[in-house]
């Protein structure tokens, strides 16, 4: 490109950049406040728009790979050509949470919440060689750790009532673990922004940083394992305190590379969902299901008997949850279409309380979610 030219799609990128940051916090809030979310398996959401200098090396890379009578990147189209000008980061603590996000963001794509223009890519980039001494192959790729990454180009969905200025801009969606997020930062400041520019580093450097990521691989797997391990302890000393039926469990955990762990999530309950239709009077989303089969469980209600769910549910504490709903919002549950999924997952927590906790506490733990919502809908 002439000097024109990135002046061009600089200025232009300029003027965008504040759009960009109102999306990605736009993003940020939709995750955080969807008490569907899986919470556990979250531990950051972070954004970054990409650098001005970055944005075109990168243009002036892929121009000069065209092949003849291709369009090149300009000011007019940057925006569509260049997919991750803001990547909205998700960081997990371990593996297997990785693949309840994914599930969590495919739900999202599937009601229209979001929309995916490409991916999910999973990223996956070495193969530790069976001779230490070997040396790494040329086509290695060292931006990633290559034992979980997952990479979306999406935009917002249709089904989101969002500001009509940021429906339509692409942005990335990551996906990786935090010893991931560790070994990305260290490797771009310290390898692989400094190897664009230097003098090409020597094998022993590159050769470190990979040995690097492999300690990082066998440090996350063992991370697994022991997480693993409390969740089964922690699970059976629930189940044994409050002396309720659940499914039969080893002490020792899942192995790591279990169909479940693969897919993120069970395949909903079909009888749950009969049961929560009758209740609520109309089918709750596979998202919203996903999130009562999570919560029940972690309340050691795993078999979901139906005696339970019956004491649960029991129609007083539902008229008791719609009426505090009303007298709150000024309306009845259930009748927002766009809201009624919420309003579900706000009854199961208070009954969950009423449950656990009693009466007192799960009126004014409603209370105060209500108060929430309605402060939020009136910014």
């Amino acid at each position: 490109m002439n000097k024109q030219q990135k002046e061009a799609i600089l200025i232009s990128f300029f003027n965008a950049k504040e759009k960009y940051k109102k999306l990605a916090e736009y993003i940020v809030d939709l995750i955080r406040d969807d008490p569907s979310a899986p919470k556990g398996s979250l531990h950051t959401v972070i954004y970054r728009i990409k650098d001005e200098f970055r944005l075109i090396e990168k243009i002036d890379q892929h121009n000069s790979k065209l092949v003849p009578g291709a369009a090149p990147v300009t000011a007019k189209n940057y925006q569509l050509r260049i997919g991750d000008l803001l990547g909205v980061r998700i960081i997990c603590l371990r593996l297997s949470d990785i693949g309840k996000v994914a599930s969590y963001l495919g739900l999202l794509a599937e009601e229209k919440i979001l929309n995916f223009v490409k991916g999910p890519e999973q990223k996956r980039s070495f193969i530790l060689p069976l001779d230490p001494g070997d040396s790494i192959s040329a086509q290695a790729d060292l931006s990633y750790s290559g034992y979980s990454s997952i990479h979306y180009q999406a935009k917002l969905g249709d089904n989101l009532d969002a500001p009509a200025e940021l429906k339509g801009i692409q942005f990335e969606f990551q996906l990786r673990t935090i010893l991931e997020e560790a070994w990305g930062e260290i490797d771009h400041k310290y390898r692989y922004t400094r190897s664009r520019t230097d003098d090409a580093f020597p094998e022993y450097i590159h050769s470190g940083f990979y040995n690097f990521s492999a300690y990082l691989q066998v440090a996350a797997l063992q991370a697994e394992y022991l997480c693993r391990l409390a969740d089964a302890y922690t699970r059976k000393k629930i189940i044994k305190t409050r002396g309720r039926p659940s499914i039969p469990r080893s002490d020792a955990p899942e192995p790591i590379d279990t169909a479940e762990s693969k897919a993120g999530r069970k395949p909903p309950s079909a009888t749950l969902m009969a049961f929560l239709e009758a209740v609520f009077g109309f089918k709750v989303t596979v998202r919203t299901l996903t999130y009562f089969d999570r919560r029940l469980d972690q309340v050691g209600f795993t078999e979901k008997p139906k005696k339970v769910l019956k004491r649960l549910f029991a129609e007083d504490r539902i008229d008791q949850f719609q009426t505090i709903f009303h007298q709150i919002l000024d309306h009845r549950p259930f009748a927002s279409e766009n809201e009624k999924n919420l309003d579900a997952i706000n009854a199961l927590n208070f009954l969950i309380f009423y449950e656990l906790q009693g009466e007192r506490v799960a009126r004014e733990g409603l209370k105060s979610v209500l108060r929430w919502r309605k402060e939020r809908s009136k910014s």
